[in-house]
């Protein structure tokens, strides 16, 4: 916190209404100056008096409870500017944006003079039921039904009042107006993206809206701040153009664990600094946990500053961070468990429940280092610093004898495992390799042998179209791959055949998910569905068309009011499914299997775009990669459990180049939400040296190539090589689901949480 902040004052001389006055945010003692205040107020008042350069729009991004709002509110106080905001809706139009024609009646009824009196005062049509409700002395409920039982006695009159029609503003147009600093909340919410484009030229300096009262020009001190969720449920990217109109942009994290206790200690006046310290530290694995699981919930100041106060009043801050911190970010049992854990796996709920029980934070770590061990005992275990070695969690072995042919009987039995899983391998591999140069022609004949005789298709026909997809699969993967090292390496994308035969097995392995199917459908359902609705909807009180044909009924429905927008899928989806050789173990494949047909039948139900790859590498000397095309985004649903059937182990696998070849695919997508799912068991590896830092930086070249084209990278490890895939991929990318025989019910739950 700056000691003596400089002045950004922008309005001297300036005379302030006492409303406008009562207006400019008053900074209360607990406010901490953060970098981004100053560094925002102090290039705004640097460019004030500069007509090129002066910054008057400005973007806050960040996630809930990042201090968005409190900084808007802060350079109310440091520019000295009236505050005042609008909070955007999902259908909300562009008579929310600019204002709205309502009627105005003369009537002679002396029940509705005061009524319409109070009305007319108002000059904002947000105001008008807060002058109802402050001139009856009414609850804003009450107001309501007042101004409602009006409007049902003008329609319901036998009269025919003379109608006048009056314009009220809207809290934009009253700001841009009259020189206000104004905050535009989550604007990213709204569905029709047009809405929004209409402020384009009042964002543009001495811009002008054209409103039905004639033109209104932006006040030359009015100061535009928008503030924007990332994660927001129906969160869409903000507009091109209004984020190129944007002269400063910040992105709002959690402040650092330093700022986050100093904030929280002025804000409720904690005696503490060491547990404040250490529950920062717990609010921050919790958001991070949170993202990385995809949980839509936040763990962010606010959570931080209510927990601190709970604690200080007396609560038990075990108990209390349930209600003000964990229940905040979901109450989902899954998900629960899953923040639970990694508090528990952290250590930070044991570091903060040793505080409290006023032991010193030295006396844990002492207690997790382990025991230290004599010199004799180092002597004989081979410790080359006497007395400073730490054993954790083990036990003084009585006899080196007994501790020597314990170690020689685990390394024994330990080699013998992993020769014997070695050559299990080997002569898997060496069996793929004599059956792949066959492997094209068996699956043409299963494919003649198979082939569905309800389809519309003759044989011939459906092999012939089957050949055309495969051709031009392959066509577009090398040309996905053209930039890429595996340029120059062969690559071809197969069609898995369809066996009928394959139904009734594959029913059977879905069948015990489908309970668990049928629940999260019901659960979504409502979310994903979309709006039928024309274009407009004729006959309101307000809009943003006028209707003259309707003035003849005398009932005040003279606006057609713009609907929203059909929605685009929420979701988008594309799974890849590591086929190689280690999936054997553990029958890792038949799980993977299941969970994939468990998906299948999720998205066939809501209609969501979907598409399964599975991979392996090296089958030939010339086919080094090999995609299995089980679905593609534009195919239908239709035959996709026979063909899941035919997935099996193979070889290597080369995933750089099947992430790429599904990214480009995904990103050509028009979903709010573009996901690739991916499912394996082991580390990428393939010939002649595509693993270790080669294939890291692959993989880790095609997040950053295709995130920036909005694709979601999820890594799904189910094998033993997850601590590896979750360095290649990162943290906030990784999920672990090695436990299999809960792997299918934790991916669909999963995948709900992007929906």
């Amino acid at each position: 916190m700056t000691q003596h902040q400089p002045s950004f004052v922008v309005t001297e001389g300036r005379a302030f209404s006492k409303l406008e006055q009562t207006m400019i945010w008053k900074k209360p003692q607990s406010h901490q100056t953060s970098d981004e205040e100053l560094r925002i107020a102090s290039e705004i008042a640097l460019n004030w008096t500069d007509p090129e350069m002066k910054i008057f729009n400005v973007l806050l991004e960040g996630d809930a409870g990042s201090g968005k709002t409190q900084l808007a509110k802060a350079l109310s106080a440091d520019l000295q500017l009236p505050y005042t905001k609008i909070t955007c809706f999902a259908d909300m139009d562009k008579s929310d944006v600019f204002g709205a024609l309502l009627p105005v009646i003369n009537t002679d009824q002396e029940e509705d003079k005061d009524l319409l009196d109070a009305i007319y005062q108002s000059d904002c049509f947000e105001d008008v039921l807060a002058l109802i409700q402050r001139h009856f002395s009414l609850t804003r409920e009450r107001a309501r039904a007042k101004f409602a039982e009006l409007i049902e006695r003008i329609e319901t009159s036998d009269q025919q009042p003379t109608i006048q029609y009056k314009f009220y503003p809207s809290e934009i147009v009253r700001a841009l107006e009259k020189g206000y600093l104004l905050e535009i909340q989550e604007p990213t919410v709204i569905r029709d993206a047009s809405v929004l484009v209409a402020l384009n030229s009042a964002l543009e300096q001495n811009g002008m809206l054209n409103i039905p009262t004639g033109f209104v020009r932006r006040h030359p001190d009015c100061v535009v701040v928008i503030t924007t969720n990332r994660n927001y449920q129906g969160n869409r990217p903000l507009n091109e153009s209004l984020r190129d109109r944007m002269q400063h942009a910040e992105k709002m994290d959690l402040p650092e664990l330093a700022v986050m206790v100093q904030r929280g200690i002025a804000k409720t006046n904690y005696p503490d600094k060491t547990t404040a310290e250490k529950m920062a530290e717990i609010i921050r694995l919790l958001d991070v946990t949170a993202k990385a699981n995809a949980i839509k919930g936040v763990a962010g100041m606010r959570s931080y500053f209510y927990w601190l106060n709970a604690v200080k009043q007396g609560q038990d801050p075990f108990t209390a961070i349930d209600s003000k911190v964990l229940y905040k970010i979901t109450t989902d049992p899954n998900e629960l468990a899953l923040l639970q854990q990694a508090l528990e796996a952290s250590g930070l709920l044991a570091q903060l429940r040793l505080l409290f029980s006023g032991q010193p934070l030295n006396a844990f770590k002492e207690q997790i280092k382990g025991r230290r061990i004599s010199s004799e005992e180092a002597d004989q275990r081979n410790v080359v610093e006497e007395g400073t070695t730490v054993l954790k969690n083990e036990q003084v072995l009585e006899t080196p004898n007994q501790e020597t042919e314990a170690e020689t009987m685990e390394t024994s039995d330990s080699d013998k495992q992993e020769a014997k899983d070695a050559a299990t391998e080997a002569t898997f591999s060496e069996e793929l390799e004599r059956n792949s140069h066959d492997g094209q022609a068996k699956a043409g004949s299963e494919t003649q042998e198979t082939a569905p005789t309800a389809h519309s298709l003759s044989i011939e026909a459906y092999e012939t179209q089957e050949k055309e997809k495969k051709t031009t699969a392959s066509k577009a993967a090398r040309q996905a791959l053209k930039e890429s090292i595996h340029a120059k390496e062969g690559l071809i994308v197969h069609r898995p055949p369809v066996d009928l035969e394959k139904a009734a097995e594959a029913q059977q392995r879905l069948q015990p998910l489908l309970p668990i199917v049928e629940s999260l459908i019901k659960q979504t359902q409502e979310v994903l569905e979309n709006e039928q609705a024309s274009a407009y909807s004729k006959g309101k009180y307000s809009g943003t068309r006028f209707d003259a044909s309707k003035v003849a009924y005398q009932d005040f429905r003279t606006f057609d009011k713009k609907n929203p927008p059909h929605e685009q899928p929420s979701l988008a989806l594309a799974l890849r499914i590591d086929e190689s050789g280690s999936m054997i173990r553990d029958d890792r494949i038949q799980y993977a299997q299941q969970a994939v047909l468990a998906v299948n039948a999720f998205a066939e139900r809501l209609s969501l775009p979907l598409m399964i790859y599975g991979d392996t590498a090296d089958v030939t000397a010339r086919e080094k990669t090999s995609l299995f095309a089980y679905k593609e985004f534009n195919e239908g649903f239709e035959f996709v459990p026979e063909k899941l059937m035919t997935m099996k182990p193979r070889q290597n696998n080369r995933d750089g180049a099947v992430l790429r070849v599904l990214a480009e695919k995904l990103a050509h997508q028009p979903a709010t939400t573009k996901l690739l799912l991916n499912i394996s068991d082991g580390q990428p590896k393939a010939l002649p040296d595509y693993t270790g830092v080669k294939a890291k930086e692959d993989i880790q070249q095609v997040i950053a190539d295709y995130e920036r084209q909005g694709v979601l990278f999820l890594a799904a490890a189910i094998g033993q090589d997850k601590e590896v895939i979750k360095a290649i991929y990162g943290e906030e990318r990784f999920i672990d689901l090695s436990n299999l025989t809960e792997f299918p019910q934790r991916l669909l739950q999963l995948l709900t949480r992007y929906l």
